[in-house]
């Protein structure tokens, strides 16, 4: 937003509304941001677990083996 445009808006709907509309504004971003940071660890999580899954089917398949 550039200064034009927001004495623009503090024209047209007055000052507490848009600065209602800037603080919106601020806060959808910085939502946004964590939403994708928080996107992304649970896409690490999710590797980890299938990992750890994957790594305990073969310790357990492995043992049953050497009990045989």
């Amino acid at each position: 937003m550039n200064i034009q445009s927001i004495v623009q808006l503090v024209g047209n709907v007055g000052f507490p509304i848009a600065l209602s509309l800037i603080l919106l504004q601020t806060i959808l971003v910085k939502f946004n941001k964590q939403m994708e940071a928080l996107e992304k660890r649970l896409g690490q999580l999710d590797k980890t677990m299938n990992l750890f899954v994957r790594t305990y089917h073969q310790s357990n398949n492995q043992d049953k083996k050497d009990d045989s």
